[in-house]
């Protein structure tokens, strides 16, 4: 051990016995969260990032929006669990506030970042990609995006059930249960057993490997949907299974009302009975953006099969009947999930369409009727028109996603913390993107307003859906009141075993907190 290290941990259980563990302060260190960098510095030079070090800004503006372009007090890079875990103690024993970025899609400010008060433990060399010589099991860190997963395992014939979009992030996506195109057979990410395993630092630095039948299985159960309140994961174990390279089309199909009506009924036609064939996936957006005065509907369609089928729901969005393409853009044709990756990571980094702007999600959970998707639908784009945000801020852009949930996806995510209901039913995803912070307080109150009426119509109608998908949620919605209570007092007292200092909640602030 380095006369660093003797000196830290000296530092820190001294300070720790006198002010009883966690709970105490640690006098001059726990309102300067500076000294603390200092410490960890002194341990780890190569994966401290001060303030004035090159690579700060980097670390502190990698989140996809830039309302988590926050100024930690520094930046803490760990390159293995042992290190993740050194950092955890010194930092709990001091009191210090955190934040843990993994992709930092989700753009909530605090999500995955912290201001000056507190450390920015990053998850840029957690990057462990590694397929298992049996092939049964990849195991994936924290820090890569799932477009790298992708292009690591191309040209294996074998895929694992993550992200749709190549810039999201795993951790976050798996912790909070994750969409993928493989979920209209395979459920959400975390279910079924599809995690092996989690690598895991707990509160108390212990590095532990969590799966559903050892010691831990308690806390296994938990990390299927319960974010970020009970572990630091460090690595996941996936399953793989068998995936030739699919058929995919971005489709966009144009602005008229005829259109509109015939996307909103072949979306609801997926949701109720696209389980007919659970090779087939959709991701239906209908944006709007400047100068427009209709949405423009598109959809991105995947089909887990090398010839693409003939009859069911799934084929209204690519058949060119009721539903007719812009320039035969639904034409489906083969592309791996790495090409996709390629095609896509370019829109998040600097110079593409998407760095650097303001973001926000909100997620609108319905029913899967005709009258839910039209009062969604109605309600957000004739609002928004008349309020004439999109011509007036600069790089406005905002879509709806019709995420449609099968009873098939449903049943295949049964066993956690979610409890999602077993009907069809969807999570319709608002997402907001402009320039100026001069702009943020109109777009909240809009957002407010609109979702309050949307709410008011869908609760008249009885086409509300209790459950919240936290990936695209929004700070004040109450994610795990659709958990169930039941399912919310057992995730509590697994917080409270695991962590009864509350580390993973009042020092690491951010997120969704299953008991704040």
């Amino acid at each position: 051990m380095s006369i660093y290290r003797v000196i830290i941990f000296s530092a820190v259980a001294t300070v720790a016995s006198a002010s009883h563990a966690y709970k105490g302060t640690f006098g001059a260190f726990a309102s300067d969260p500076s000294n603390i960098c200092s410490l960890l510095k002194a341990a780890h030079a190569d994966n401290t990032f001060l303030p004035d070090d090159a690579g700060f800004v980097n670390e502190t503006q990698k989140s996809w929006s830039a309302q988590a372009w926050l100024t930690p007090a520094c930046v803490f890079a760990p390159s293995d669990a042992t290190q993740l875990s050194f950092a955890v103690k010194t930092l709990a024993r001091s009191s210090t506030p955190f934040a843990m970025r993994g992709g930092g899609h989700m753009p909530i400010a605090d999500a995955a970042n912290i201001d000056s008060t507190g450390v920015l433990i990053s998850s840029t060399n957690l990057n462990t990609l590694q397929l298992s010589d049996d092939k049964e099991t990849m195991s994936i860190g924290p820090g890569p995006r799932w477009g790298n997963v992708f292009e690591y395992m191309d040209g294996t014939n074998l895929t694992i059930v993550g992200g749709r979009l190549a810039p999201v992030g795993v951790p976050g996506l798996l912790l909070g249960g994750g969409i993928s195109y493989y979920s209209y057979k395979h459920g959400i990410g975390s279910a079924g057993g599809k995690i092996k395993a989690y690598e895991a630092v707990l509160a108390d630095s212990t590095i532990a490997t969590v799966t559903s039948d050892n010691e831990y299985a308690d806390l296994y159960w938990a990390l299927q949907g319960g974010g970020n309140s009970f572990a630091l994961i460090t690595r996941f174990d996936l399953q793989t299974f068998y995936a030739g390279t699919p058929l995919i089309a971005d489709a966009t199909y144009g602005t008229s009302n005829a259109t509109g009506d015939a996307y909103l009924a072949a979306v609801l036609d997926f949701a109720l009975h696209g389980d007919q064939d659970t090779a087939g996936a959709v991701t239906p957006v209908a944006r709007w953006g400047p100068n427009f005065t209709a949405p423009s509907y598109e959809c991105t369609l995947f089909y887990n099969g090398s010839i693409a089928p003939t009859g069911g729901p799934f084929t209204k969005f690519f058949d060119e009947t009721t539903l007719k393409s812009v320039n035969g853009s639904s034409t489906l044709a083969p592309q791996t999930l790495a090409e996709n990756a390629k095609r896509l990571f370019p829109a998040f980094e600097t110079g593409g369409p998407g760095h650097g702007l303001r973001q926000k999600f909100r997620v609108v959970p319905t029913a899967a009727t005709a009258e839910a998707l039209k009062i969604v639908h109605d309600t957000y784009f004739t609002s928004l028109q008349a309020s004439g945000m999109a011509d007036r801020i600069p790089g406005f852009f905002t879509g709806l996603a019709s995420n449609a949930i099968t009873k098939t996806f449903a049943e295949a995510s049964a066993g956690t913390p979610q409890n999602i209901p077993l009907e069809p039913a969807f999570w319709i995803e608002e997402s907001l993107s402009w320039e100026d912070a001069s702009d943020d307080a109109e777009i909240e109150e809009w957002l407010s307003a609109v979702n309050a009426e949307i709410e008011e119509k869908l609760e008249a109608a009885n086409a509300t859906n209790r459950y919240i998908y936290l990936n695209d949620a929004d700070k004040p919605q109450d994610v795990f009141a659709g958990y169930g209570e039941e399912n919310l007092l057992k995730l509590r007292m697994i917080r409270s075993k695991y962590d009864p200092a509350r580390v993973f909640t009042d020092l690491m602030p951010g997120g969704f907190k299953v008991d704040p």
